[in-house]
């Protein structure tokens, strides 16, 4: 796993940060980071504008989707490599926009030289600070226990930038990416998840917070995983929408999310995030998440979840292992 500050990710961001339709007015009151400022005062200054972005987003374009759409073009020249089958079913129009031409003519201006030139000592400073908060992580061992071999490097993206109070998990043409919001402080009662900053208080940072910053990587690195892992094992996912588990605990949950598939992939990863911590930090931990988690989502079996997910990475390591998706059968009680 590497971290680095993607200038695609930042491209889209500051794209969106355009827009009139980037919800940026729907958010809590919050302290914006100075990179976020500054780029609005060049925003409002340059006036650069991108209208097949703006389209887009008035049809109902994802942000996730867009940053999906970036990372699948290469640098500098934006040319597409290769879209994800799941971006070519739900935005054909996406993929076959002229978004990274219109995108491509705004860097071959040279319009956000400057900016790119004057926010860098920023930029490397946070990207420094990031690569501290993740030094001797177990991530991507623990991320092969469960997926296998993964044949795209785990890319952890620092962006204080649009979309702010939220990290993404995204698949790009060449690696899996946690597009990582910027932490403010931790509290007493919720020392894991440092929430959004209020106007009138200070920033935390990726190292402050490093049990954080590695608990937004392993879950956001295994959305873009488990999406696919469940398409291709449909028949599975619907025998356990019916299995005595799902009926028992999870149907409560049902209203919060969109779908079943949505609602079980979220609480599959919390209990796999519970397994990686359990697995690198112990007990305590692991239970911390677990109640920040039943708290914040509502999920309270994720730690029961999770610890056989624990024992099931223990049992992979020895070489005495079924495969993931007979585990997930026998947890969810199908068989």
């Amino acid at each position: 796993m590497k971290v680095e500050v993607d200038k695609r990710i930042r491209v889209m961001a500051i794209a969106l940060m355009t827009s009139e339709l980037n919800q940026s007015a729907n958010q809590k009151p919050h302290r914006h980071h100075p990179l976020y400022l500054d780029t609005e005062n060049f925003i409002i200054g340059s006036k650069v504008r991108f209208h097949e972005l703006e389209r887009l987003l008035r049809d109902g374009t994802p942000s996730y989707f867009l940053f999906t759409y970036i990372l699948s073009h290469s640098w500098p020249g934006l040319e597409p490599i290769e879209f994800p089958s799941f971006l070519e079913r739900y935005e054909p129009g996406l993929c076959r926009s002229g978004l990274n031409k219109e995108i491509r003519g705004v860097l071959e201006s040279g319009t956000l030289e400057k900016l790119w030139e004057s926010q860098k000592p920023l930029w490397n400073e946070i990207e420094k600070d990031a690569i501290e908060a993740l030094v001797g992580n177990c991530i991507e061992r623990v991320i092969g226990g469960f997926f296998g071999v993964i044949d795209k490097e785990l890319v952890f993206a620092p962006n204080p930038l649009y979309p702010e109070l939220v990290s993404l998990g995204v698949s790009g043409s060449d690696g899996l990416y946690c597009i990582a919001r910027y932490p403010g402080k931790a509290t007493e009662k919720w020392p894991y998840e440092p929430g959004v900053t209020a106007p009138d208080e200070e920033f935390s940072s990726y190292s402050e917070n490093f049990v954080w910053s590695r608990i937004v990587a392993f879950h956001e690195f295994c959305h873009p995983l488990l999406d696919p892992f469940l398409s291709r094992n449909a028949e599975l996912v619907k025998r356990l929408e019916h299995s005595p588990f799902s009926l028992g605990v999870l149907e409560s949950y049902g209203k919060r999310y969109p779908s079943w598939e949505d609602m079980f992939a979220e609480f599959l990863i919390y209990g796999m995030t519970y397994a990686y911590l359990l697995d690198e930090f112990g007990e305590e931990v692991a239970e911390s998440f677990h109640k920040t988690m039943e708290g914040k989502a509502g999920f309270t079996m994720s730690d029961v979840v999770g610890r056989q997910l624990y024992l099931y990475l223990k049992a992979s390591r020895e070489g005495r292992v079924m495969k993931f998706e007979d585990e997930l059968a026998e947890i969810f009680g199908t068989e």
